[in-house]
C-alpha cells in the first residue's frame, strides 16, 4: 500500500495530536480498488467488468435490474483486504438506482462458483433495464479509513481526522467505482451503523457506484455482510444500502 505521509503531513497542518493520529493509522483497511484503463494502474490485473450483460448459471433467472459490475474474486490477491472471501468465483452486482428505496427487489447479489457454466443473457420483458457500457476493471490495493468520524475518548478529534481523510485519500488511494473490503464511503448514512441489520460483525463486503451507473447521480451501492456469513459463503445474507452526495 502508498505511504500514509499525504494523512500525517495535514494532520499535522492542523496541529493534531500526533499520539492520536498515529492511533487511527492503526485501524487502517486494506481494500481492492477495481477502476477503468486510464485511471487505474497501468499494470493492473483485470479483476472485474463494470456494465455488459450479466454471466448467469443456466437455469438461474435474470435479475430484471441493472446490472452493475462482476468481480472475479480468483483475481484478488490473498491478504489484499482482511475480509474472508472465497478463492474464487464470480460476484454480480444489480441494483436499481433510481428507486433504491421503492422496495425490497431494489438490488441483487450473485455468486457464482467457479467452474458453473454461464451464459450472458438480458432479462425478458417489455422494459428490460438500461445496460451500462462495458468496461475492463483493473485492481489496485489501497488503505482505507473512515471518511467520517465522532469525537470520542479515545479519538477526541475524530471527527478532525476523519476530514482529514476525506482530504487526502486521493493521494494515497486509486479511484474506481467498484471497491471491495476497507470502510465504507459515507456522506450520509454510513451503511454498518445506521441501519438496523441486527446483531454481528458486519463488514463492508462492496460498494458499486459512480455518476455512470447511478442515473447521472454520485450515488454509491453498498453491500454489507456478517463476517461469518461471508466466511461460509452465505452472499444471500447480505444486504444492501445506497447513499449518495447532497
Amino acid at each position: 500500500m502508498k505511504s500514509m505521509d499525504p494523512f500525517r503531513d495535514e494532520a499535522r497542518d492542523r496541529a493534531l495530536p500526533e499520539d492520536e493520529v498515529e492511533r487511527w493509522l492503526g485501524a487502517v483497511r486494506p481494500c481492492v480498488m477495481l477502476s477503468p484503463a486510464g485511471q487505474g494502474p497501468p499494470d493492473g490485473v483485470v479483476a472485474g467488468r463494470l456494465g455488459g450483460l450479466p454471466a448467469l448459471p443456466e437455469g438461474e433467472p435474470v435479475p430484471d435490474l441493472p446490472f452493475l459490475a462482476s468481480v472475479d474474486l480468483a483475481a484478488i490477491p490473498p491478504g489484499s483486504t482482511d475480509l474472508p472471501l472465497p478463492a474464487d468465483g464470480t460476484l454480480l452486482f444489480f441494483a436499481d438506482t433510481e428507486d433504491p428505496w421503492g422496495d425490497d427487489d431494489w438490488s441483487r447479489l450473485v455468486y457464482v462458483p467457479v467452474g458453473t457454466p454461464v451464459s450472458e443473457r438480458a432479462p425478458d420483458g417489455d422494459w428490460p433495464p438500461q445496460v451500462h457500457p462495458v468496461q475492463d476493471l483493473l485492481l489496485a490495493i489501497s488503505p482505507s479509513l473512515p471518511n467520517r468520524g465522532s469525537d470520542t475518548e479515545e479519538f477526541p478529534h475524530g471527527g478532525e481526522l476523519g476530514s482529514v481523510w476525506w482530504k487526502t485519500c486521493g493521494e494515497m488511494q486509486t479511484d474506481g467505482p467498484v471497491q471491495i473490503g476497507g470502510y465504507p464511503w459515507v456522506w450520509n448514512a454510513d451503511p454498518l451503523t445506521d441501519h438496523d441489520h441486527g446483531p454481528g460483525d458486519w463488514v463492508l463486503l462492496a460498494e458499486v457506484g459512480g455518476e455512470d451507473l447511478t442515473e447521472g447521480e454520485l450515488g454509491i451501492v453498498h453491500w454489507v455482510i456478517r463476517r461469518d456469513d461471508l466466511a461460509a459463503g452465505r452472499f444471500t445474507e447480505a444486504r444492501a444500502c445506497f447513499d449518495m452526495a447532497g
